[in-house]
C-alpha cells in the first residue's frame, strides 16, 4: 500500500509505503509498484513450461487486451480505475498495469491522503471494561471502539480477578483480536489472599497491579515478585481511610455542593510511601493517573508517571450542578493542579497520557452524585480532545504529543510501533484537522466544541476503520 500526500505528524507532506505490515519507505513522489504475489517464483520453472501452456497464456493475454481496450474506451478520461473508500475524502487507486504482466503480480493499492494528518496509532495503559464487568460482549465493544478511535494496543485493568486458568483462557481468546490487549493481574484475590503471582506472570500477565493501601506484607511481596520477574507494578495511590466516603475533590466546589471531599493527603501520602518502598526493593513502579501537584513534587523524571487527558483539561468545577459525568477516580482537582500537570507533561516529567476510559452505563450515572459510579466514557473522543486542547492551541506539536500517547507506551510494552519510521509496524491514523464535532450530552465535554476526526485507521497495514 502506498499513502500519498499525507502530512506526517501534521508537518511535512510526504508519501509512505507499507509492505507486509511494516513501513518500508518514506519520501517524496514515491511511485506505485507492481507487487509479486508469488512466494517462490523460479526462472527454471518458467522456462520449462510447455508450448501448450505458452499458447494458452497468449490466448489469455489477448483476451485481457481486448477487455482492457473495452475498459479504456469506457474510461477515456483516466488511466486508473478509482473508487472511494469508507470516507469520501480518501481515494484509493490502483495503478495501471501492463496487460501482459504476470498473473502473479498485482497493482499496488494507492491511497491519496491529501489534506490529512498521518499519525501513529495511540496506545493506552489504563483502560477498563464497561461497568468494570468482564464479558465477551464488553470485550468486543471495547475493540470496536478502539478500532474507530485510533488505538492499536492497550493495557486492560484486571476486572476479571484472574486466576491461572481464567487468565490462560482470556489470553487465548484475544488471539482473534486486531488490537493488542495486555492484561495486568491484581495481586490479591476476592478474599484478599495473595495470588500465585509467579505462575500468572509465566502465563502471560504483562504486569502486576495493586492498591497502595494494601498491607505492608502484601506490598513487600508484590514488589519482590515484580522485581524477580522483571515486570512493572501498576500502583493506584489512594488511601480511602483519610476520607469518609469522599465523592469529589475536597475544595470550594465540594463545600458549596455539600458533598464529602477526597483530600489531597489521600493521594500524595501514598505516592511518598510507594516511592520509598519501590526504591528499597528496586522495583519498576508505574504511578497510575496522578492528579496533584504535590504528588508530582515527590517524584522525578526517572519515575514512570501517568495522568489522564481529563486531569490536564478539567477541574472540579465541572461537578457543579451535581454533574455525575464529571465524577472520576481520582477526582478532578483544582486549577493549580491542572496547570502543574500540563507543565509536567510539556517538560517530559509525565511519561504516559491516558484516556482513563472507564465507561459506566447510564443507570450508574443518572442517579444522585453520592450514588453515581466513578468513571468516564472517553476513548472515542480521545484523539479529538488531544487535538482540540493541546495541538490546536499550540501547547504541543503532534510529534511531542505522540511521544506521550504512543511512543513511550510502545517502548514500555516492547512493541515495534508508536512512531512513523521505516521498519516500524504500520499502525497509522489518518486524521482530518478541519472537521468539527459536538460531544454527546452524556460527555464530560458536552459544553465544548471539539475539532478533528479520524478518517482511517490501519493496524499492521490493514485498514480496520
Amino acid at each position: 500500500m502506498l499513502i500519498k500526500n499525507a502530512n506526517i505528524y501534521g508537518a511535512k507532506t510526504q508519501d509512505l509505503r507499507v509492505q507486509d505490515g511494516l513501513i518500508v519507505e518514506i519520501g517524496k513522489n514515491l511511485k506505485p509498484k507492481n507487487v509479486n504475489l508469488s512466494k517462490n517464483s523460479s526462472k527454471n520453472g518458467k522456462n520449462s513450461r510447455s508450448n501448450d501452456e505458452n499458447s494458452n497464456k497468449n490466448s489469455e493475454n489477448s483476451h485481457l487486451n481486448a477487455k482492457n481496450s473495452s475498459q479504456n474506451s469506457k474510461n477515456s478520461n483516466s488511466t486508473n480505475s478509482q473508487f472511494k473508500s469508507q470516507d469520501s475524502s480518501l481515494k484509493i487507486k490502483k495503478s495501471t498495469a501492463n496487460s501482459t504482466q504476470s498473473a502473479t503480480n498485482h497493482a499496488e493499492e494507492v491511497l491519496d491522503a491529501k489534506g490529512l494528518t498521518l499519525l501513529p496509532s495511540f496506545i493506552d495503559l489504563n483502560v477498563s471494561l464497561k461497568n468494570d464487568h468482564f464479558s465477551i460482549e464488553n470485550l468486543r465493544l471495547l475493540e470496536a471502539e478502539c478500532l474507530k478511535s485510533g488505538l492499536c494496543a492497550l493495557v486492560l485493568k484486571d476486572t476479571m480477578d484472574f486466576n491461572e486458568e481464567s487468565l490462560a483462557l482470556f489470553l487465548e481468546h484475544l488471539k482473534g483480536f486486531k488490537i493488542k490487549i495486555f492484561a495486568t493481574v491484581r495481586v490479591l484475590d476476592g478474599f484478599n489472599k495473595l495470588k500465585n503471582l509467579s505462575t500468572l506472570i509465566n502465563k502471560g500477565a504483562c504486569a502486576l497491579s495493586c492498591e497502595s493501601k494494601v498491607l505492608a506484607n502484601v506490598l513487600r511481596q508484590s514488589m519482590q515478585y515484580a522485581q524477580m520477574k522483571d515486570k512493572p507494578l501498576f500502583v493506584h495511590c489512594y488511601e480511602s481511610g483519610y476520607d469518609d466516603k469522599g465523592v469529589m475533590n475536597d475544595g470550594q466546589t465540594s463545600f458549596e455542593l455539600g458533598l464529602v471531599g477526597i483530600s489531597e493527603v489521600s493521594e500524595f501520602s501514598e505516592v511518598a510511601k510507594i516511592k520509598q518502598v519501590a526504591k528499597f526493593y528496586k522495583t519498576k513502579v508505574l504511578y497510575e493517573c496522578l492528579s496533584l501537584k504535590s504528588s508530582l513534587d515527590l517524584l522525578d523524571e526517572k519515575d514512570l508517571i501517568q495522568t489522564s487527558i481529563h486531569h490536564l483539561l478539567k477541574t472540579d468545577e465541572e461537578c457543579e450542578d451535581f454533574n455525575t459525568f464529571a465524577k472520576l477516580m481520582p477526582p478532578l482537582r483544582s486549577k493549580k493542579d491542572n496547570l502543574a500537570l500540563q507543565n509536567a507533561l510539556k517538560s517530559g516529567k509525565i511519561s504516559f497520557l491516558s484516556s482513563l476510559h472507564s465507561p459506566k452505563s447510564i443507570v450508574y450515572k443518572d442517579v444522585s452524585f453520592d450514588e453515581a459510579g466513578f468513571g468516564v466514557h472517553s476513548i472515542c473522543e480521545y484523539l479529538s480532545l488531544c487535538y482540540s486542547f493541546l495541538i490546536k492551541s499550540k501547547f504541543l506539536s503532534w510529534q511531542e504529543l505522540c511521544k506521550f500517547t504512543s511512543l513511550n507506551q510502545a517502548n514500555f510494552l516492547g512493541l515495534n510501533s508508536g512512531e512513523i519510521a521505516v521498519g516500524k509496524e504500520a499502525n497509522l491514523i489518518l486524521f482530518d484537522e478541519n472537521a468539527s464535532l459536538q460531544a454527546l450530552p452524556t460527555s464530560l465535554y458536552h459544553k465544548d466544541k471539539l475539532f478533528g476526526e479520524i478518517k482511517a485507521h490501519f493496524i499492521r497495514g490493514e485498514r480496520v476503520f
